[in-house]
């Protein structure tokens, strides 16, 4: 009876996870205000109602998308953070692998970017993972300055002012004019300025 459970379980795991995948496809394609819930039925190859079983509405769906891909991308960041590297070294994976992840994700967070319902609608979720990563920037900043390795006189704001710009510069290096131009060469370029300036030494 048990093993039956587990197995019912994993089954409606792996259906759940199925339908969240697809639905992130469809909405990267049409945007949250123009998908419905039978474009994701119809692509799940399930009716309307076995959704509902899944989740209470597309509003619900799309915050579960949402969330699944902030998950995946704290999961990575934090791996990194927590590595047994150098603070200069740990800035620069930090920076390629949110660029990368955002830039797997291009077309999502494009869609994402020109659907002003969807903006409103994941501003909280959104706003929470900025403070996270302002939290894991601050980490390395403080690592490196005990290293002596880095000298910062305000770690908050120091934290603020890399994550915004690591955040101005998803879109360009990952569906605009940068978007072809090899990921790793461009974030030692950036790193290079954030820890060296633009003055010529």
């Amino acid at each position: 009876m048990a093993m039956n459970l587990e197995s019912g379980t994993n089954k409606k795991d792996a259906n759940r996870e199925s339908i969240l995948k697809i639905a992130q496809e469809i909405f990267s394609k049409y945007g949250y205000k123009k998908t419905t819930l039978d474009d994701i039925a119809n692509a799940v190859r399930k009716g309307k109602s076995s959704l509902y079983y899944y989740f209470t509405s597309k509003e619900d769906l799309f915050q579960e998308v949402i969330q699944k891909e902030v998950d995946i991308l704290r999961k990575e960041l934090e791996i990194v953070v927590n590595r047994n590297t150098d603070p200069v070294d740990k800035l620069r994976d930090y920076i390629l692998t949110k660029l990368t992840t955002f830039r797997g994700m291009a077309n999502f967070y494009n869609a994402l970017e020109n659907d002003v319902t969807a903006i409103e609608f994941i501003e909280n979720i959104k706003h929470r993972h900025q403070q996270e990563e302002i939290r894991m920037i601050k980490r390395i900043l403080i690592e490196g300055v005990r290293k002596n390795i880095f000298e910062v006189y305000d770690l908050t704001l120091a934290a603020i002012g890399i994550t915004t710009a690591i955040k101005g510069l998803e879109m360009p290096l990952a569906a605009g004019d940068y978007s072809k131009v090899n990921l790793e060469q461009s974030v030692d370029n950036i790193v290079k300025i954030l820890c060296y300036g633009v003055m010529k030494r």
